[in-house]
């Protein structure tokens, strides 16, 4: 039987050892090697393994035997020719299959490298993506905002307009000047180029500042219903506030603490100011009378009446008809007498009148 011994080191040299002498002739040796050198060689990296290969060429099988280092133990197995081409099928499958893994981790290896570019490109178009939509909810939740303030800044415009609505262009206080002319500027404001941030500022200060002057403007027009700045009837003033000749004849003088206005008999009396009613009645020398209480120590009363509209106790605006003209009382004539004190002090009724005059 011929034999050959295969010895794989570590340095992968290919020792080959014959155990009989062989003919020297040039077809023997090709003819042996050619029947005999292995198939295959299995190489373990970390150990030294002498693997031993004959053919029994009468029964045609192959002898495998395994000598571990140190020369332990040996093992040997019998294959047939079938059997070493079935294992030579299934170590290729298997390198086949290791090649194929290799490829493969190294293409996805290298397919991640590719791509992680655009993954971080994906993840930062993702935030900028929430970031934009919270953006937008925030423009949404300001323009709501905003919405709202441009309808309170309209009804406060429509307000201040309603407040600043005087009886005549010459009872236009200084105040409520001001007040028309800061309302005008800022309903005509146009608001600049800019982000919607700062839109909402300007809208919001604009509203601030229509409240503020909201809040002025109502305080305002209290002081001015509650103040008598306007004459309870048209006609000439025939007799001022102040010492006069005797109506009644004689060279006398005597304090007048009214004005008079003529008017014809039965002409409609008018409250000066809003308040209340605290005298309606029959008086001695004033005939029917009326006071009204206007608040902030404010008295006006209304003498020589032909006829009472109102009694004690109403409530009454400036403007309202609260009696008729006529010659009550001791009078020479039909005119109205009116009059005013200030915290309980006669004064002179032009003075409302004077002081809401344009300058």
């Amino acid at each position: 039987m011929k034999c050959i011994v295969v010895q794989l080191c570590g340095d992968l040299a290919l020792r080959i050892f014959l155990t009989e002498k062989l003919p020297r002739t040039r077809n023997n040796s090709l003819d042996f090697l050619t029947n005999t050198v292995m198939k295959f060689i299995v190489h373990i990296s970390n150990r030294h393994i002498k693997l031993f290969f004959w053919r029994n060429e009468m029964k045609g099988k192959y002898t495998i035997i395994f000598i571990p280092p140190g020369h332990s133990t040996t093992r040997q197995f019998q294959i047939t020719r079938r059997g070493k081409q079935y294992l030579s099928a299934f170590m290729l499958f298997v390198g086949v299959v290791v090649v194929g893994l290799f490829a493969r981790n190294l293409y996805l290896s290298h397919y991640i490298n590719h791509l992680q570019p655009t993954i971080d490109h994906i993840t930062q178009l993702k935030s900028t993506i929430k970031e934009r939509d919270q953006t937008i909810n925030n423009l949404s939740e300001q323009s709501t905002q905003i919405t709202e303030d441009l309808k309170r800044i309209t009804d406060l415009e429509q307000k201040l307009s309603s407040i600043l609505q005087l009886d005549s262009p010459s009872q236009t206080t200084s105040l409520s000047r001001s007040i028309s002319s800061e309302t005008s500027v800022l309903a005509n404001v146009t608001p600049p180029i800019g982000t919607p941030t700062q839109y909402a500022l300007i809208v919001t200060n604009h509203l601030n500042t229509l409240q503020r002057y909201y809040e002025i403007a109502v305080v305002q027009k209290d002081k001015l219903d509650h103040t008598p700045s306007i004459l309870p009837v048209e006609g000439e003033i025939t007799s001022p506030h102040g010492y006069r000749r005797n109506p009644f004849g004689g060279l006398s003088k005597e304090f007048h603490n009214g004005i008079d206005i003529a008017c014809n008999y039965g002409t409609p009396i008018i409250a000066t100011a809003d308040g209340i009613v605290t005298f309606s009645a029959r008086n001695l020398i004033f005939g029917l009378r009326i006071d009204i209480d206007h608040g902030h120590g404010i008295r006006t009363f209304y003498g020589h009446n032909s006829k009472l509209l109102v009694k004690e106790g109403d409530k009454v605006k400036k403007g309202d008809v609260i009696a008729y003209s006529g010659n009550s009382g001791r009078s020479t004539g039909s005119h109205l007498h009116y009059g005013a004190y200030v915290n309980g002090k006669n004064v002179d009724p032009l003075t409302f009148t004077e002081l809401l005059k344009e300058t």
